[in-house]
């Protein structure tokens, strides 16, 4: 794996300060050991971003948007005369952003709202897995139609500094559309289906809500 990363930050022009940069990878897998659980493949993946924050007064704003594309090339892998992975190609890309206001209501207030737009392409293992995985002791089997994961976030903070007194708290709400999961799959009798004694396990994905506070 080769991670890269640059960024620019530009001249502060009217109390604005921007940066804008570029990061991503370069990964390639191949399978040397004895099992094998997801396929050999190869993955570039690039993000461009801009961010800017500014202050006024007792005000602060900041937002930043991203692009991110993602490129899978996914090997074709022979056990014996019978193919355990077949070869396919996948490309990923999406828009994420982010738009945030953070306010001094007094010396000790802070108040703070978020409203974010995220994006997470499926995983090689989400999308190719064929085989047992030894540290969660489950037969797993990807998706190769996956879809990408994206979300809606707003939250509304409050925090309180005293000199020898600190207290948070935040209300969340996230929405996320093709959230990916794994669920056990059921054999022709009714039971757990099993591979070689070990439960087998399916990716998949659906619509999901997470909402809550978080104090501290």
């Amino acid at each position: 794996t080769v991670n890269y990363n640059a960024a620019y930050h530009l001249k502060v022009k009217n109390g604005w300060h921007t940066s804008v940069g570029a990061n991503g990878m370069f990964q390639n897998n191949k399978n040397r050991g004895p099992e094998v659980l997801i396929p050999e493949y190869g993955l570039f993946e690039v993000g461009t971003f801009i961010y800017t924050q500014k202050t006024v007064g007792k005000a602060s704003f900041s937002g930043g948007l991203r692009y991110d594309y993602r490129n899978l090339d996914s090997k074709e892998f022979m056990e014996g005369n019978q193919p355990r992975f077949t070869s396919f190609t996948r490309n990923f890309s999406n828009i994420s952003g982010s738009l945030g206001l953070s306010y001094a209501a007094s010396e000790h207030i802070i108040l703070k709202a978020n409203l974010a737009r995220g994006f997470r392409a499926p995983s090689i293992p989400e999308l190719a897995s064929n085989g047992e995985h030894e540290g969660t002791n489950r037969y797993e089997f990807g998706d190769i139609n996956l879809q990408s994961e994206t979300s809606l976030q707003a939250d509304l903070g409050f925090e309180l500094n005293e000199e020898h007194f600190q207290f948070t708290a935040t209300a969340f709400y996230n929405s996320i559309n093709n959230f990916i999961y794994y669920s056990k799959l059921e054999g022709a009798g009714g039971g757990d289906s099993l591979v070689n004694g070990t439960p087998a396990f399916q990716f998949r994905q659906r619509d999901a809500m997470l909402y809550g506070i978080e104090a501290l």
